[in-house]
């Protein structure tokens, strides 16, 4: 239940990866192993479907930041001329 917790992952992972190497022989021999390997693989599926999600959320902010830094980029630009074609304007009505 651990093994998705962020802290833990990396050393979790690794003894869940020695655990199913020593217990592989008897997968299928004990229906207590087998269940445990069940629980292991349902909150491992899970995981797996919350980063995905996780994933898509952060690829739409990706997007959403994007637009507005273009936005924001284009507004400052338009500010810019704006300014400039002013200074400009003024300068030859002088």
């Amino acid at each position: 239940r651990h093994v998705i917790e962020p802290r833990f992952t990396p050393i979790l992972v690794t003894v869940a990866d020695m655990i199913t190497d020593v217990y592989q022989p008897v997968v299928g021999q004990s229906a207590l192993v087998d269940k445990q390997f069940l629980r292991l693989q349902e909150a491992i599926g899970k995981e797996i479907d919350y980063q995905e999600e996780l994933l898509e959320v952060l690829g739409m902010m990706d997007v959403l930041f994007a637009a507005l830094t273009k936005k924001k980029a284009s507004s400052l630009e338009e500010n810019k001329s704006n300014g400039l074609t002013k200074i400009l304007e003024q300068d030859m009505s002088h």
